[in-house]
Formats: C-alpha cells, sequence, structure tokens
C-alpha cells in the first residue's frame, strides 16, 4: 500500500474511531509497526492527528459505541474491485419482485448500485445500504429497529423479538469477517447475534466473500459451513481454500476480473 493511501485511510480511522491505538493500525492496513509510527510523527506535524501515548486521537473525537473490527469507510477501500465483481454476481442471482435480507458489510453495500432498477422487498441490517437504496430506488426497505453504529454502519437491534422475526426472506445476502470449515465468522459478540436472527428468517444463505475472508479466523462463528447453499467469492481464491465447501455440496461461484458479467461456477 502507497503511503499516501496509509495515511489517508488512518486519518479516516482515526475520525471514525475518535482514538485508535498503533497496533490496531498495524492489524488493519497490514503494516509494520515502524511504518505506522513513521506515518503518525508525518501526519502529526502536518496538523492532521493528534498523538497520544501508544496512538492517536482525532483532532475532533467523536465518542461513540464501538464495535470491534474495520471501520466502515475503511473496509470499503480493501479489495474494492473483487468486492464489486462479487456484489455484481450476487444481484444477478435476485428475482424482481423476491423477498431477500442482506446483511450489513462493505461487500453487500456494494449491492446498491446493482439493485436501483429492482422491486424487491429488502430487510437489511446495513443503514448505508437503506439510505441509498431508499433514495435512488423503488425497492421496499425495512431496518431492524435499535440504534445505528456508525463507524460499521449498521443498525443492531438488542431485543429478541423486532422485526427480523416478523419478516420473511427467501434468501439471505451476507458478508462476514471470515470463513473455512468451521463456518461463517464475525469478532464482535453483538453482530453475530444480529446475523443469527436475520439468518433465522431466511430460507437459504448466500455468503459474500472476497478470497481474503477466506484466511481471516475469529473465534465466533455465526453458523456452520452446511447452513450455506451458495458461496460467492473472486478469482482468486485458491481450490485448496474452496474444497471444504465443495464437498458440502455447497454451490461457489466465483467472479471473475476484467468482464462485466463474467462468473465462473466451480461447483
Amino acid at each position: 500500500m502507497l503511503e499516501r493511501e496509509r495515511q489517508r485511510l488512518i486519518l479516516k480511522t482515526a475520525e471514525e474511531r475518535s482514538v485508535v491505538s498503533v497496533t490496531d493500525l498495524c492489524d488493519l492496513l497490514g503494516a509494520s509497526e515502524a511504518t505506522i509510527r513513521r506515518d503518525i510523527v508525518a501526519m502529526a506535524e502536518r496538523g492532521e492527528i493528534r498523538r497520544v501515548r501508544g496512538g492517536v486521537e482525532a483532532l475532533e473525537p467523536r465518542y461513540q459505541p464501538q464495535l470491534v473490527g474495520r471501520p466502515f469507510a475503511v473496509s470499503q477501500e480493501v479489495q474494492a474491485p473483487q468486492k464489486r465483481a462479487i456484489a455484481r454476481v450476487a444481484a444477478g442471482l435476485m428475482r424482481r419482485g423476491e423477498s431477500v435480507i442482506i446483511g450489513a458489510g462493505s461487500t453487500t453495500y456494494c449491492l446498491a448500485e446493482f439493485l436501483e432498477g429492482m422491486s424487491l422487498d429488502i430487510l437489511t441490517s446495513s443503514f448505508p445500504l437503506a439510505s441509498h437504496l431508499v433514495a435512488q430506488s423503488r425497492n421496499r426497505i425495512t431496518l431492524p429497529g435499535g440504534p445505528v453504529y456508525r463507524e460499521q454502519g449498521i443498525v443492531l437491534s438488542p431485543f429478541e423479538s423486532d422485526v427480523a422475526r416478523h419478516f420473511r426472506g427467501e434468501r439471505m445476502f451476507t458478508s462476514c469477517y471470515g470463513l473455512n470449515r468451521f463456518g461463517l465468522m464475525e469478532n464482535d459478540p453483538l453482530i453475530v447475534q444480529s446475523q443469527i436472527r436475520l439468518m433465522a428468517s431466511a430460507e437459504t444463505v448466500v455468503v459474500l466473500a472476497d478470497s481474503r475472508k477466506l484466511r481471516q479466523q475469529s473465534s465466533m462463528i455465526v453458523v456452520e459451513p452446511g447452513r450455506i447453499g451458495t458461496l460467492i467469492t473472486d478469482w482468486e481464491a485458491r481450490p485448496e481454500e474452496l474444497e471444504p465447501f465443495r464437498a458440502l455440496g455447497i454451490e461457489i461461484i466465483q467472479a471473475e476480473p476484467g468482464q462485466e458479467d463474467g462468473i465462473r461456477r466451480v461447483a
């Protein structure tokens, strides 16, 4: 990652989180501690951020509840071409008039541009997706009740019985933190609970996961892989990473690069 791009993402993260540690920045950006510290010094000298012990602080901190994981604004910048290709394929699976559930995340947000001409009944926990589709489409949009976590752009209901319990989707389209033979994973318990409630209202689950997600792990399992009906990933997914899902009879679709509608079904 180029220095200018890395520093832009550091600034975005600080603005979203108010305060962020060097360790978290290393994890989020995949850079060494020495590199991040050099960036922090340079940005502080330019008056873009404030240095604090062990990390950085935004110049105008916004104190708000936080979830574990990358801020939405940062996630949008990671694997962006792959996510858009995956979203295009996923949108192509939807049928006009269908009732669907769409989870929150930067990959599922990429569905926005492809759903503008559809007439779907959508329940989504993604506040940015809902906002876009309300303004730019004639889809019917429903949000679960609960607070909006601005950093991740997600609506999380604290209630066991909310609107999701009374909504029935033919399919749920969801992204994830990680995915392997143990199942679909998230790294915040509130998100795990929300995902479980949403999935309970869907007949089948379609997972949108770029190849990087196949190499990430968490201790928090949302569902076992047998609950997944279709996995949509990108052209960089390796055969050995897809084998556990193929063995379970899960349909696997790989989006192809450089082709607007290019896909490759591998199982």
